[in-house]
Order: structure tokens, then sequence, then C-alpha cells
């Protein structure tokens, strides 16, 4: 029996990235989601930390950017560094060309059911960016509810009460 096809879910409006998932928390028994991701220049995400995963990235083409220990380190094709549970955190793309990287969270926990829920919510127009107030909505409710990581930059009593307020006013994760 062949394994399903790769999913590729469209994170270019929030984070500049398109992740295809090559091994699903389904396929591991939520040991772990792999997926291959590429982002585009000048995007990456908010500083955070995993409270109970570890995070590898492996660069396959390009230079990722990696926040850690307070300062910007880079990793280059060939090279991979992982980031242990409770280690604050990011990445970006800081070249001018795309960045081509293996994505590693383990175990998986809410991490790829989030990212399924952002891609929904950016499919559906709900999620169009982080500089429209709507979406941050969203997506902080979609945070709080698959808890992929704990954001450092915006804090996380931000995330919870932007998420408070989009179930105050009816927002919805599903659809």
């Amino acid at each position: 029996m062949s394994a399903p096809p790769a999913r590729v879910l469209d994170l270019r409006s929030v984070f500049g990235v398109e992740a295809r998932i090559t091994t699903s928390a389904e396929m591991t028994g939520g040991a772990r989601v792999e997926m291959e991701c590429t982002v585009t220049p000048g995007n990456g995400t908010m500083i955070h930390y995993h409270p109970d995963q570890d995070e590898t990235y492996q660069v396959i083409e390009g230079r990722l950017d990696v926040f850690l220990d307070g300062r910007w380190r880079p990793v280059s094709a060939g090279e991979s560094l992982t980031v242990a549970r409770r280690t604050v955190h990011g990445f970006r793309n800081a070249s001018a060309a795309p960045v081509r990287f293996m994505n590693v969270h383990a175990p998986a926990l809410g991490f790829q059911a989030h990212l399924e829920t952002v891609d929904r919510l950016a499919r559906s127009g709900k999620v169009r960016g982080t500089k429209d107030v709507r979406s941050l909505i969203y997506l902080c409710m979609s945070a709080v509810e698959h808890e992929p990581d704990v954001p450092v930059k915006p804090p996380y009593w931000v995330v919870k009460a932007l998420a408070r307020i989009g179930r105050t006013l009816g927002f919805r994760l599903d659809g």
C-alpha cells in the first residue's frame, strides 16, 4: 500500500511559506510531522517556543536564518539545526531567493492541525495576512485551539485575548 499524496498547505499570506506534508502526524501515530517547506524572501515566523516539541530544520536549498539564543544564525543548504523544546526561536528568509527546507516537529501534537486550519482559513478568504485585524483574530483562535506553540512576540496573553474576542463575535474556525 502506498502513502497518500502529500498535502500542500498554502501559508504564504501568513508566513510566506508553502508547506508540503511529507509524513503526517497520522502516519506516525502522532510521533512527528514532517514537511518540506519553501519560504519566500523577506518572510518567516514570529518568535515563539514549543513547550513539548523539538523542531528540526534541514535546509535543502538556500539559506535559512534561525533565531536561537538571542541571535539570528544562518543555516545553509546541507546543514540542519534542531531546536529543543522550551527554546525560544523563529525562522526567516533574509535572502533574495526562496529557501527550501525540511521541517520536523516531534511529537506532532496540534501543530499539523493548526497549519491545516490556517490553510483552510486562507483558502476561504478568512485569513488574508497578518496586517488585517479579522485575519489576526482567526489566527489567534487557531493558535489557542491547537496550541502549536507559545508566542513571545507578540506575548501569549495578546493571542488569547484576540481569540476570546473572536469567539465573542461569533467567529468560527470551520469552513
